[in-house]
């Protein structure tokens, strides 16, 4: 219609109205107005396709209603998980939220760090990078409230909330090794982030707590394939002892489980198999695999809860929270 951006004030004199009408209308306080007036402001903005700054709007209110996430990969169903989590308590609070995907990159974290300010956010839910001080003073200094989640570091100072995935990866090796399982193979990636790393020293400070060593064979996105793995497998197992293995990513379950389908008859006394999470699909399998499970949304929903007690209060004390794991034995370990 224009070049230039409509305003409010446009708005407000091609429905003739005032501005303030407008306001309420845009921010849902239709009993502030008659039928008519409301018909009036509504067909303008369907017939100018005006757009509201959300800036200034947030501006007038002191808050946007608005809280980003940040997350290291929001490809995977972990993900998705925890996200749906903050959302359905964001969503009952009046927030929406927007989610920033860092790749695990601690110069696109500050980027989108910078870039949510800019925009006015009222707060931020971090999966932090291991740039996470600088982060946090930032936003801090910025004003506003930051909640850290899948977090590892003993930081009293931050408000986190994480997964005790040492105790649960711990606790479910010792119990297979009760279960009689002799020879452990740990098919794992490289342990570059802070959670592999917790999951990996799980696993071996149960075996080492017994006395037993393992074998190993590196993982990544990109190989070794199905074929490869199940050759390893097929050289390297030795099934006159039971044998558990063991794989600590839900992406690389699938593929580990398909490796072994030459020896499903031995599974799961002489061969088994134990992974993370992937409970939407684990149970489906034959034999279903047993799976460590983490309380994702739930993660999120704390998360969420910690960030609106911050935003209701910035001069709530700082405070941590960790979560239990459990596990779900199905018929691919003993």
């Amino acid at each position: 219609m224009q070049d230039r951006r409509l305003t409010i004030a446009d708005v407000a004199r091609m429905a003739d109205t005032s501005t303030a009408t407008v306001s309420h209308y845009l921010n849902g306080k239709l009993e502030k107005m008659g039928a008519a007036t409301r018909k009036r402001i509504e067909k303008v903005i369907e017939d100018t396709g005006y757009v509201p700054n959300a800036q200034a709007q947030g501006l007038a209110r002191g808050h946007s209603g608005v809280i980003a996430i940040l997350i290291l990969d929001n490809s995977n169903v972990w993900a998705g998980q925890f996200v749906s989590g903050v959302e359905a308590h964001a969503h009952e609070a009046g927030y929406q939220t927007v989610v920033c995907d860092t790749h695990f990159d601690a110069i696109t974290e500050r980027s989108y760090v910078e870039k949510m300010l800019s925009l006015g956010v009222d707060g931020f839910a971090i999966q932090p990078t291991n740039g996470y001080r600088g982060i946090r003073n930032r936003i801090e200094k910025a004003g506003r409230p930051v909640v850290f989640f899948d977090f590892n570091l003993m930081d009293l100072e931050s408000t986190w909330v994480k997964t005790n995935l040492y105790d649960g990866v711990y606790d479910s090796i010792s119990s297979c090794v009760e279960r009689g399982y002799e020879d452990f193979v740990l098919v794992s990636s490289e342990p570059s982030s802070r959670t592999r790393m917790e999951r990996q020293q799980g696993f071996l400070d149960a075996l080492a707590e017994q006395g037993l060593a393992h074998r190993g064979i590196e993982i990544a996105h990109g190989g070794p394939s199905e074929a490869e793995l199940a050759h390893w497998f097929e050289q390297n197992l030795n099934v006159a002892k039971r044998t558990l293995v063991f794989c600590p990513h839900q992406w690389a379950l699938g593929r580990v489980f398909s490796s072994l389908r030459s020896m499903k008859q031995l599974m799961p006394e002489r061969v088994g198999l134990l992974g993370l999470n992937n409970a939407d699909w684990a149970s489906l399998t034959t034999p279903g695999i047993s799976t460590i499970i983490e309380p994702v949304r739930e993660e999120g929903e704390v998360a969420c809860d910690m960030l609106l007690e911050l935003l209701a209060d910035k001069s709530h004390p700082a405070h941590q929270q960790t979560l239990r794991c459990e596990t779900r034995w199905l018929g691919s370990t003993l």
